[in-house]
């Protein structure tokens, strides 16, 4: 029997996800990735006389040369968790150390800083909802949240339909039944402090009813947890330290980074997915971006912006060929 083409593609994507974060031999001798790039930057390799521009997300071995015109910087996250600049009209040889940067504690990001973010678990339950129909379109589309983790404080539901509606309702349960409902004319809702309060540790499930004179349609069912206290308590001591390390002024693509790692490792996916999508806008010839919101999007049960990202992945790749 042969398989459906949306089968087959959800195949595709899962091969292809399982070969992005297979580390290479060499991935043990990292010693640096490229977190952020201003003007021209460029990369030699070790043993190597040319230079090439540099992309986000590039690793770095010993060795390796970083190279910055005048006006320009790179800024380097090493596997000691310590951020360094660059600047303008310098040369960097990577090193066993690097000096003069800012310490980034393992309460922001895990000592593993070869991209693969590590994955907060999720309990089966939440396999019963937020697999998204990546064939047809729906008409009304949940965007978040779905198959993440949000804090007790309670979650934004936002979603997006193909028509216009006068009005939605937004219903949340447990396995257990209805927990609260509200209608509204808009298309964002954030949970509100005088509902009944959320379970830490509880998942669940999420819909949207639109209607107007004529018709009622309906979303898919979602699903997404609330932290446990534990791991709620963890986010809020990095996302503090992560505030005061780098002034608002500042916050580029390393400190989105930061911040999407972070997330992802509290299995807080959408805003890891918003962070890594702020990278993306700046740098969309990188493929290590692509690649990293492929993976987000897939444990999100978003398969066709998974496939999109991939896509993106692949044809950045040619270009740097």
């Amino acid at each position: 029997m042969m398989s459906s083409p949306t089968t087959h593609l959800r195949k595709v994507a899962f091969a292809a996800l399982l070969m992005l974060f297979a580390l290479p031999v060499q991935a043990q001798e990292r010693q640096a990735i490229i977190t952020e790039l201003t003007g021209t930057v460029e990369l030699s390799r070790s043993g190597s006389s040319n230079f090439g521009s540099a992309e986000w997300g590039t690793p770095l071995f010993s060795g390796d040369r970083i190279r910055t015109a005048s006006g320009s910087q790179a800024v380097l996250l090493f596997s000691d968790n310590n951020l360094m600049t660059v600047t303008g009209g310098n040369t960097y040889t990577v090193g066993g150390q690097a000096g003069g940067g800012r310490a980034v504690s393992s309460a922001v990001i895990s000592s593993d800083t070869d991209l693969t973010l590590h994955r907060a678990g999720q309990g089966e339950i939440e396999v019963l909802g937020g697999l998204r129909n990546s064939g047809e379109r729906q008409p009304v589309t949940l965007i978040g949240p779905v198959r993440t983790r949000v804090m007790a404080s309670g979650p934004v539901f936002s979603w997006v339909s193909q028509d216009e509606y006068e009005l939605y309702r937004v219903t949340l349960r447990t396995t257990g039944g209805d927990v609260w409902s509200i209608e509204t004319t808009e298309t964002e809702v954030a949970y509100p402090a005088d509902a009944p309060a959320l379970t830490p540790g509880e998942t669940y499930f999420w819909k949207v009813e639109a209607e107007d004179m004529l018709d009622v349609v309906e979303s898919e069912l979602a699903s997404f947890r609330i932290m446990d206290t534990e791991t709620e308590a963890s986010l809020k001591t990095g996302l503090a330290e992560l505030d005061g390390l780098t002034p608002a002024s500042e916050r580029g693509a390393s400190f989105q980074f930061l911040l999407g790692n972070l997330y992802a490792s509290h299995g807080a996916y959408d805003q890891a997915i918003a962070a890594f999508e702020t990278i993306a806008a700046s740098y969309p010839g990188a493929v290590s971006v692509h690649r990293i919101l492929a993976s987000l999007y897939s444990e999100t049960g978003n398969t066709a912006k998974a496939l999109k990202a991939l896509e993106k992945a692949g044809a950045a790749s040619n270009d740097d060929q």
